[in-house]
């Protein structure tokens, strides 16, 4: 019996798969790796029980098409994921998760929603009044925010939405966020914080450049930002996922946003690597989390997002 299998088939995700074997190692956690040539064959190694594994990390699956045929052996074999296939599509849907969070109590800027090109070609114009000013386009179900540019017209909204026809048009008041001074540093207070098995990462994120740098204990006290990490766990509690980051800035007015709710699969490479990556550090400490996570679900005690306990799952039938 595998205490983890991890599927990945990206050549940068070679970084984070290193350093993952090597904090399982360190555990005595045993590790079984299924690349793109192994992928195909896993369904048919799952149903004989060549392949046994107690938990998994799934990294293709969202690629679509052949790279989610194993998904049914995946679920009727494999008890414990890393993170469980339905609640990660239910947090796909931002507009879906933009209204739990706002109803458990955090902020989120304000939203509205245009139906897909498909479902209404012409649409009636909208209200941009109600944003308060320039705003953020993207698509329902688009990934990272990435580097976004204001709007401020109708006929951005009408030109943007042909990028992604078939779905939803998410139209947000655009965040600005305010900027802090430590000692001689000045720093705009956007933050992507990663959360690991119920451990929280908080680096700084430039919004116009994406560039990440961890917050200093220092930082974190001198500007109060372990608030960040309560805010973090209520999103765990709300989309119930064990590995996932999320994007909130400190807005001019002085509140907490929450600008990019949450994001799964995590963009791992190294910022040794990648100038958008991760600092190194945070992905080695993630590595040391899932490790330790997975072990304890090998001695029975394990745990969902937010101190849950793991619902017994009978095996499914095929």
């Amino acid at each position: 019996m595998i205490d983890l299998l991890v599927l990945w088939a990206w050549e940068l995700d070679a970084d984070f798969v290193v350093r993952l074997e090597k904090a399982c190692n360190a555990r005595q956690v045993s590790i079984y790796f299924a690349g793109e040539h192994d992928i195909p064959k896993l369904p048919a190694l799952l149903e004989s029980g060549q392949v046994q594994a107690r938990c998994a990390i799934d990294r293709v699956w969202d690629w679509g098409g052949e790279w989610e045929r194993h998904v049914p052996a995946m679920r009727a074999h494999v008890p414990c994921m890393l993170n469980h296939y339905d609640e990660v599509r239910l947090i796909w849907n931002k507009p879906h998760i933009h209204f739990q969070v706002i109803a458990h109590g955090l902020h989120a800027p304000h939203m509205l929603v245009l139906p897909s090109v498909q479902a209404e070609p012409n649409p009636n114009l909208m209200d941009l009044s109600r944003l308060g000013g320039p705003f953020s386009i993207k698509s329902a179900h688009s990934g990272g925010s990435g580097v976004l540019r204001p709007a401020t017209t109708w006929q951005d909204v009408l030109d943007k939405r042909m990028e992604w026809p078939h779905d939803e048009t998410l139209m947000q008041t655009w965040v600005e966020p305010r900027t802090l001074t430590f000692g001689q540093t000045e720093k705009r207070a956007w933050f992507r914080v990663f959360y690991a098995c119920g451990s929280t990462f908080v680096c700084w994120q430039d919004d116009r450049t994406h560039r990440q740098t961890v917050v200093t204990p220092e930082e974190e006290s001198q500007f109060g930002l372990d608030v960040l990490r309560g805010m973090v766990h209520q999103i765990a509690n709300v989309c119930g996922l064990q590995l996932f980051s999320t994007e909130i800035a400190l807005d001019q007015n002085g509140i907490w946003q929450v600008v990019d709710y949450v994001n799964d699969p995590c963009d791992y490479r190294l910022q040794s690597t990648a100038h958008e990556g991760v600092p190194d550090e945070v992905v080695t400490a993630v590595c040391e989390r899932i490790a330790g996570w997975v072990k304890r679900q090998r001695r029975g005690g394990g745990e969902r997002a937010g101190g849950r306990p793991l619902e017994k799952k009978k095996k499914k039938k095929q």
